[in-house]
Formats: C-alpha cells, sequence, structure tokens
C-alpha cells in the first residue's frame, strides 16, 4: 500500500489544483459581473488567462528540467494561491477596477502552465516507483481532471451564493495550498544532476526542437493542435444556440455530462490499457469524437443530448492518456519538463484560434451547420492520426532512450 501513494498523492495534488483553477474561472468573471454589470468585459477577463497559460507552458518546461518537476509543481501552486489570495486582499484594501482583475488573472495564468506539465512530468516518476502501468496513472490523471470539472461549477455556485464571489476564492487559496502539501508530503524528492543546467534560452529552444525533430513527438503535437482547434468552439456554440433558445440549464446539462463520460471513459481505458494497441484505439477515439459531435446538428432535445454528450466523453477518453504516454516514453528525462511544455503549449494556443471563430461562424451558417464541421475537423484530425508516420511505432516503449539519456525513477534524496 505504501508503494501506491505517489500516485495517490499526484492525483490527489492534480484534483485539488484544477478544482481550483476551475471554480477561479467561474468566480471571476461573477466577480466582474458584480463590479460592472458588463458581461462583454467578464468575458474578455476571464479570456485573459488563454495566451499567458499557453506562453508559461512553453517557456515553464525548461524551468521543470532546470528545478525539479517535484520543486516546480509544488512551487507553482503556492503561487497560484498567492495570485488567487491577492483578488480578494485588495479588493478589501483598495478595491478592484477591471483592469486589475485582468492583470491577477493574467499573473495566475503564468503559473497555471508549468504546474501542468510539472504534473505530467511526474506521472513516469510515480508509475514507475509504485509499479503501475504508465497508461492507467493517465488514465486516471485524465479521470481527477474531469472530476474537478465536475465537480467545481456546483460547489462554486454553493460558496458564491453562501459567501460571495470574492471569499469564494479564499477556499480556491486553501486547495492550492492544500495540493502542494500533498505533493511535498506524498512524493519522494528526485536524484536530478546539477550539472545539466544549460543556459535556459538555449532549454526552451532545445525543447521545441526536439518536439519537431521527433517524427512521434511532432506528429503527437499536430493532432492535438487540429482537435483542440475544432473542438474548442464547443462551448461558445452550444452557449449561443441554448441561449437564443432560452433553454440557458440545459448548457450545464451538457457540459456536466461531458464531463462524466469522460470520466467513465478514462477510469475504464486504465484498466483495460496495457492490454491494448495504443494506435487504433487513438485512431477510433478521435472518430469517434467527430462523429459523436457532428451528431449535435441532429439532435435537439435535451435526453438526446445529454446522452450523446456522455458517449462523446467516453469515445474521446483515450484520447489525452495516449497522447500524453507517447510524450512521457518517447522523451529522454531530462528533457521531459520542456517536451510536454512544448506540446501543452502548442495545444492551449489552438483553443482561442479556434474559439475566435465560432460567434461568426454560428451567425453566418447557423448552428447546426457549425456543429457538422466541428465534427468534420475532428475526422480530419482522425485522418491524420491513421496516416501519420510518427504515429506507427507508439506501441514500442522507448525504455532504451531514456536509459541512453540517464534515466532516474524516483527516491529518496541520499
Amino acid at each position: 500500500m505504501a508503494r501506491t501513494v505517489p500516485v495517490a498523492g499526484l492525483l490527489g495534488a492534480a484534483g485539488l489544483s484544477i478544482t481550483g483553477n476551475t471554480i477561479v474561472q467561474i468566480a471571476i468573471p461573477w466577480l466582474v459581473m458584480e463590479r460592472t454589470g458588463s458581461p462583454a468585459l467578464a468575458g474578455l477577463i476571464a479570456a485573459a488567462s488563454l495566451l499567458p497559460m499557453a506562453v508559461s507552458a512553453l517557456l515553464g518546461g525548461a524551468l521543470i528540467d532546470r528545478w525539479g518537476r517535484r520543486r516546480l509543481s509544488i512551487g507553482a501552486d503556492l503561487l497560484s494561491a498567492a495570485a488567487v489570495a491577492a483578488v480578494p486582499l485588495l479588493d478589501r484594501a483598495v478595491g478592484l477596477t477591471a483592469g486589475l482583475i485582468a492583470l491577477l488573472v493574467a499573473l495566475g495564468a503564468v503559473f497555471d502552465g508549468p504546474g501542468m506539465a510539472a504534473r505530467e512530468s511526474l506521472r513516469p516518476d510515480v508509475a514507475q516507483h509504485s509499479r503501475v502501468p504508465l497508461e492507467r496513472v493517465n488514465a486516471w490523471g485524465e479521470a481527477v481532471d474531469g472530476f474537478g470539472g465536475v465537480a467545481a461549477p456546483g460547489l462554486a455556485g454553493v460558496l458564491i451564493a453562501t459567501v460571495g464571489a470574492a471569499n469564494t476564492l479564499w477556499a480556491t487559496v486553501a486547495m492550492f495550498l492544500a495540493a502542494a502539501v500533498l505533493t511535498a508530503t506524498t512524493i519522494p524528492a528526485q536524484v536530478r544532476d546539477d550539472s545539466v543546467h544549460e543556459p535556459y534560452g538555449r532549454a526552451v529552444v532545445e525543447g521545441l526542437r526536439f518536439v519537431l525533430r521527433k517524427a512521434e513527438l511532432r506528429a503527437t503535437a499536430i493532432t492535438l493542435m487540429m482537435l483542440v482547434l475544432f473542438v474548442a468552439p464547443l462551448t461558445t456554440v452550444l452557449t449561443i444556440e441554448l441561449q437564443r433558445a432560452g433553454r440557458p440549464g440545459d448548457l450545464g446539462l451538457i457540459a456536466a455530462m461531458f464531463a462524466v463520460g469522460g470520466i467513465a471513459g478514462a477510469v475504464g481505458y486504465g484498466f483495460v490499457a496495457p492490454r491494448l494497441r495504443r494506435r487504433p484505439v487513438l485512431w477510433w477515439a478521435l472518430a469517434l469524437t467527430g462523429v459523436g459531435l457532428a451528431a449535435f446538428a441532429l439532435l435537439d432535445g435535451t435526453l438526446g443530448r445529454a446522452v450523446l454528450a456522455a458517449a462523446v466523453g467516453i469515445g474521446a477518453a483515450p484520447v489525452n492518456p495516449i497522447t500524453a504516454v507517447i510524450m512521457q516514453e518517447k522523451t529522454p528525462e531530462r528533457l521531459r519538463g520542456r517536451v510536454i511544455g512544448t506540446v501543452t503549449s502548442l495545444a492551449l494556443l489552438a483553443a482561442p484560434l479556434g474559439a475566435a471563430f465560432a460567434g461568426a461562424l454560428v451567425d453566418g451558417v447557423g448552428a447546426a451547420v457549425t456543429y457538422a464541421l466541428i465534427g468534420a475537423g475532428c475526422l480530419v484530425s482522425a485522418g491524420y492520426a491513421a496516416i501519420a508516420p510518427g504515429l506507427r511505432h507508439i506501441e514500442v516503449r522507448a525504455q532504451e532512450e531514456s536509459i541512453e539519456e540517464g534515466s532516474c525513477p524516483l527516491s529518496r534524496t541520499p
């Protein structure tokens, strides 16, 4: 039992962090609405975290490799706690303006990107230490992320109703602090070679070059970027359509069913993943996602869409665990943080690009056609995954590559 403590600690810290971040994403726009009464401004400030998170994931990856995955994960949660705590403190001290809120939101997002990448970089370490298959740890990690997405909206609603939006942020501060403590107390320190400290700028560039040069990583990044590009507009399209139809309650239900399906699919995949071939599962997951999202154009009823959302969540669940294990196995340990940070950054950069066209598409061609285009885009990503040379050999584990580059499992610092 003691051997699996690092896995439980990493999953628990990830769950606390994602739940805290999701509550912040709900409470901040609510707070802006209270202060300004402007929905447009609330939306702009909510979007203020996207670009800083993407850029920080790229730049923070080199710091993960320099300072250590465990240390940076702890530091990111502590700094996120400080950034969020500044909002209610400054609100009480000097009062908040929209500009100040946007600045604090962007500052908090700077720490989120490296924190996400650091926790994902830790998964191979805790899997090896605990003797749990890496595919299973990745799948459980995605399930925990999904659970945080499901639990956070309800918890945020209760807290905002009882203590107000500003005070709700104190709950997220506590979650970030608890995540840092859990990581520090359950995950053993890593043995690091302090002699591999190349210049920071060179380290960032090396991570990007390695992703572009390594066929498996390049194909993984392109697949994720294509998927995110077309999936990102979905929430906006649903919101516009249901708001116009006077059915705002359906949005929360459908979003929750996506997450519930994702959790069920990730947990189920975690149990069977070591016995399945990755490439066909990845292809089918992407294809089912595309077909399912396109089918939203054919359904209008609440129950039908809720069931379809759960089915899409189940079908799409293997995508993130498979792409994560490809990055982890095909990357030398000394580059793991910057490679995962680079791929995460590229995927995050695709999100605002896709979401930017959502409103114009709905106005121009209607919601049904937009759903069909979203589904078609996901099918394109499935087609690419099926033919990409870089994804032909993802069944082969790269243990020998890690050993050649100086792999070291988790262990207590001597």
